[in-house]
């Protein structure tokens, strides 16, 4: 499964799951197969992302989770002494963790299908 904003989508691409609108109604069920109508009626309806089966799309580059922890503390540097921005940076770090688990259930879950 893949998160991908609505711009890089293309017809052939398979939705992995249900879309709904802010009321909770489904707007196109896991399975379907997008078609050029089909995507600019979700744009009409400012749906800005659909999660895709597989990984159709290079968002280019990823990092590692050690890698962006590493700029996190190398952005909070020049604060190393302030405890209010320690507690923030102790904070994004464990966002930055937990982002990482679910991304590796997501993919634990899909099979390792890419």
């Amino acid at each position: 499964m893949q998160k991908v904003p609505i711009e890089l989508v293309k017809p052939g691409m398979v939705l992995a799951k249900t879309i709904n609108n802010e009321t909770g109604m489904a707007l196109c069920g896991e399975g379907t197969e997008l078609t050029d109508i089909i995507i600019e009626r979700l744009k009409r309806m400012n749906i800005t992302h659909l999660t895709l089966k597989g990984h159709p799309v290079d968002l280019g580059e990823t990092k590692t989770k050690e890698q962006v922890i590493e700029e996190l503390r190398a952005r909070f540097v020049r604060v190393q002494h302030d405890s209010l921005m320690q507690k923030i940076m102790a904070a994004a770090e464990g966002a930055i963790t937990d982002l990482d688990q679910e991304r590796q259930a997501h993919e634990a879950a899909e099979g390792g299908e890419k």
